[in-house]
């Protein structure tokens, strides 16, 4: 259990957090399987619901967790290494059925897999889905150490003047990519992808894709008294600190409160 947690991004960038209350890790006690009854029809196991209400309720809290969950990898493995390019990546329809997500997914992992094979650098990527409007699938990226993609100048600029790229050796659709300018931008940018309503259409699949080379943060985590995390905000406040935001969440009928903390360490 702990109270205060450090994440060294590896970057010379720290972020801490002080929770107001302990949050409590390792294996947790196990409730008694519910015994359920069989459907008459398939003989499968079912289970009668009683509070509709609070069936909704359920659903709504393990989709808030899944999203959160993915979108706290997501800026991690976004923000504890270097990029060189913002890509967005999409699919034609007589390449792929675009609605599909099974099948886009399919695609994109296996093309990844081939880039990161036959890469002759240190190719890295993290990939995020995104739902369009009309349903469609198309997904973004940061990649770095691709040289060998092909990437080339489109000839277009956007309309700040930033030249758009095209990836040569992406042949399922349409491309984009522009140069990272700053890490903690792009990190933010890519993270807004995972949203609810993505949630409710890919349920139970995959969420993003990263190349086993990223790096992750070095945690460490702590249980002060509350005088010890008093002193804690006091000295983080005072010391050149870049950013503070303070968070209240509700946990059943208990407020409790998350203070982070951003520092930028030689």
């Amino acid at each position: 259990m702990y109270n205060v947690k450090i994440k060294n991004y590896g970057n010379g960038q720290v972020q801490t957090r002080i929770y107001s209350h302990l949050i409590y890790t390792g294996d947790k006690e196990k409730p008694e399987k519910e015994e359920l009854e069989s459907n008459p029809f398939d003989d499968k196991p079912t289970k009668e619901v009683f509070d509709f209400d609070e069936l909704e309720k359920e659903k709504e809290r393990s989709l808030y967790t899944s999203m959160k969950r993915a979108k706290g990898k997501i800026y991690d493995y976004s923000r504890s290494n270097v990029w060189d390019w913002f890509v967005t990546l999409t699919f034609a329809p007589d390449a792929v059925d675009r609605y599909n997500y099974t099948d886009c997914t399919k695609k994109l992992s296996k093309w990844l897999n081939n880039m990161r094979r036959d890469s002759e650098t240190d190719f890295k990527y993290i990939v995020v889905p995104e739902r369009h409007k009309d349903g469609a699938f198309h997904f973004h990226g940061l990649f770095a150490g691709c040289d060998s993609l092909g990437i080339t100048y489109s000839g277009h600029c956007t309309k700040d003047g930033e030249k758009i790229y095209n990836i040569g050796r992406y042949k399922m659709g349409f491309t984009t990519a522009t140069r990272v300018k700053k890490n903690e931008a792009v990190t933010k940018y890519i993270t807004k992808y995972t949203t609810k309503d993505l949630m409710e259409h890919i349920k139970g699949k995959k969420k993003y894709w990263a190349s086993r080379n990223l790096n992750l943060p070095v945690e460490t985590t702590y249980s002060l008294e509350d005088v010890e995390k008093q002193s804690l905000h006091i000295e983080l406040t005072m010391d050149d600190c870049l950013y503070y935001k303070s968070c209240m969440y509700n946990v059943g009928l208990t407020t409790h409160n998350v203070r982070y903390y951003e520092h930028v360490i030689d």
